[in-house]
């Protein structure tokens, strides 16, 4: 199984998962359609289907496009009620604490704390055990056993944002909407504390603030309290995903 990014940003978000067969998942579609087209080198048969986890334009911008090139489509009533997709042949109202199937993939969601309705996945192929997949969110609630590989919003520092108000880089206002919507340093830690790491190959971390983040430091930070690489998500990053 390969991981592709394509991107991983409020400029826009989307992850690709690969089987050998060449089989793929879309994760998110937050990026216009001819760049996620490209991404897939063109080969939009082999794709089995888009999950997206919220209505926000950096997550779901294509999934229309992705549902008039006949790909199944699976988000939220919210998500698919705000790009006109609702009773779209191509798209199925994602329900949380319920299970799908899009080829070999097994995708499982679960709610998270954002500012829209949102979700995150487990999802898990034979090729690569089991996946978590959290973003957008203040908060992750849930505690999940035999985690392969994980891939978590890592948004912000605290310390650094404080210094970008101060400074009047950033407006204060910011502070408030990222409280409730984003997750912070010490809280992606935290929940990685919180969970079984035993089984886990790395640890990639998603979306992060271009101003109010530092790629280097929470990468270090990561690794030294777990013990485990991470790596951050950047346009163009490829991983093997072995279980």
């Amino acid at each position: 199984m390969r991981l592709k990014c394509l991107g991983s940003s409020s400029s826009g978000n989307c992850y690709l998962l690969t089987a050998k067969n060449d089989d793929t998942l879309i994760v998110e579609a937050g990026l216009r359609f001819q760049l996620i087209k490209k991404g897939l080198n063109w080969r939009l048969s082999n794709v089995v289907g888009c999950i997206a986890s919220h209505r926000h334009n950096d997550h779901s911008v294509s999934l229309a496009d992705a549902a008039k090139a006949g790909i199944p489509v699976l988000a939220l009533s919210d998500t698919l009620e705000g790009h006109g997709l609702l009773g779209n042949h191509f798209c199925r109202i994602i329900e949380p604490m319920h299970g799908y199937r899009l080829g070999a993939f097994k995708v499982f969601a679960f709610d998270v704390n954002h500012d829209v309705p949102c979700v995150g996945f487990i999802i898990e192929h034979p090729e690569m055990g089991k996946l978590l997949f959290v973003t957008d969110t203040m908060m992750l609630e849930y505690r999940f056993n035999n985690l392969n590989h994980i891939l978590l919003e890592a948004n912000y520092a605290d310390d650094i944002l404080e210094y970008n108000i101060r400074q009047g880089y950033v407006p204060a206002a910011m502070r408030e909407r990222l409280l409730g919507s984003h997750m912070e340093l010490e809280t992606t830690k935290g929940i990685l504390a919180a969970n079984d790491l035993t089984k886990t190959r790395e640890i990639v971390l998603l979306h992060l603030s271009g101003d109010n983040s530092d790629g280097t430091r929470f990468k270090d930070e990561v690794e030294r309290a777990t013990g485990i690489p991470t790596i951050i998500a950047r346009p163009g990053i490829e991983i093997d995903l072995t279980p």
